[in-house]
């Protein structure tokens, strides 16, 4: 993603873009209620540095209430791994709150190994 390049829609629902050294920071207020923040970085998954490309390091979607849905971190540990944790909430069927879901995503070199852990 160029990080220059601003669509409408995203310019309309933008609510707070901040630079901080290689990092962007976007916070935007999506239908529905929503709140998304998140990072960017021109480091891809791989750990490439590109200089005109922005890549998603982290995110965190928050629904009306404030109550964090999902949220997914990447950590970059060399030129060929990363780490990524994906964190779901799990609701019942009357929607209350029961707790997170978490995956664990490791890249070594071209194998990529998914772990589920119940939290």
């Amino acid at each position: 993603m160029r990080i220059d390049f601003k669509p409408q829609r995203l310019v309309q629902h933008l609510a707070v873009e901040e630079k901080v050294a290689d990092t962007v920071r976007r916070l935007i207020s999506a239908p529905k209620g929503k709140t998304i923040d998140m990072t960017l970085t021109n480091i891809d998954s791989l750990g490439n540095v590109y200089p005109k490309g922005y890549y998603i390091s982290s995110y965190r979607t928050y629904d009306k209430t404030g109550m964090l849905e999902k949220s997914m971190d990447r950590n970059v540990t060399g030129t060929t791994n990363s780490e990524s944790v994906v964190k779901k909430a799990k609701k019942d069927l009357n929607g209350k709150f029961k707790g997170y879901s978490t995956t664990n995503i490791i890249r070594n070199n071209k194998n990529i190994t998914k772990c589920e852990v119940d939290k």
